[in-house]
């Protein structure tokens, strides 16, 4: 073989190897963007969720500043956590 047909064949190896890469490359990208807007979309629900028992906490520490530590308030906000557990899972 001449050292031109060598160059070629090299060459050709070298272009099709060169279009799996990047094809192989943009599917990983195709597939890192949807993994990364649903952490978006999880670390949202999570913060969501963070701030509403933030929100029951404070309502907590208010009544027992207002009231004292009476049990029924406490069973009260127990209770309350419960009811939104279960309608966040019937919304579903």
């Amino acid at each position: 073989m001449t050292e031109f047909a060598k160059m070629d064949i090299f060459f050709l190896i070298t272009s099709i190897a060169v279009v799996v890469l990047t094809a192989l490359l943009a599917v990983l990208a195709i597939y890192i963007i949807k993994i990364s807007s649903d952490i978006k979309y999880i670390s949202g629900k999570a913060k969501n969720e963070a701030d509403f028992i933030a929100k029951d906490l404070s309502d907590l520490r208010e009544n027992v500043r207002e009231k004292g530590t009476n049990l029924k308030y406490f069973a009260s906000f127990f209770n309350n956590l419960r009811k939104s557990a279960q309608s966040g899972k019937e919304k579903k």
